[in-house]
């Protein structure tokens, strides 16, 4: 990694992170069965979810034509390990704070391909359901399990842990370049 990218994610407050080879990502469709049981519900009404986002074999493939991929984490405190609502909100900061740090390196390093947690909430209401195409197909950001990709094991290839001690919650998100 650039000392560029290094210093623009320390700038951003993102002291988690690691570089890996594209070769070291897992992928397993196994994980696809976990967005079928739409406990989301982006499930069928999202572009960047299944089944709207490809088939698990495509995005592997789609994800194999880079070569290196930084691997971001974000830790947030939570009241306690119930705390739902905590949760959620430090998945929206995350995706928030992931959007800059993909829009800067995108500035800098293209093509690229970006990966976080979760549907992408970018618009609204998503046109999948309408049937009509992505309206933002640029700035659609899809999710690591969508691409079935084994996120503990992302983590170990990168150096960092999937557990970050009690009443905290990580999040991931990989940028492909």
């Amino acid at each position: 990694m650039t000392q560029i990218f290094h210093d623009m994610l320390t700038e951003l407050g993102i002291t988690l992170f690691g570089e890996i080879a594209t070769e070291a990502i897992v992928f397993n469709p196994v994980f696809r069965d976990a967005c079928a049981t739409n406990q989301c519900g982006k499930y069928g009404s999202n572009w960047a979810c299944p089944p709207g986002v490809g088939t698990p074999e495509d995005l592997a493939a789609r994800a194999r034509r880079f070569t290196r991929g930084l691997v971001i984490q974000t830790v947030w405190p939570l009241a306690d390990a119930f705390d739902l609502e905590g949760m959620m909100d430090a998945a929206a900061r995350h995706n928030a704070l992931f959007r800059r740090v993909a829009a800067r390196i995108a500035a800098h390093q293209t093509p690229a391909l970006a990966l976080s947690a979760g549907a992408c909430e970018l618009c609204d209401s998503c046109t999948y359901a309408r049937g009509e195409p992505c309206c933002r197909p640029d700035q659609a950001i899809a999710s690591l399990e969508a691409y079935c990709i084994d996120v503990a094991a992302l983590l170990d290839a990168a150096g960092l842990r999937y557990n970050n001690g009690p009443d905290t919650v990580s999040y991931v998100g990989l940028i492909l370049a």
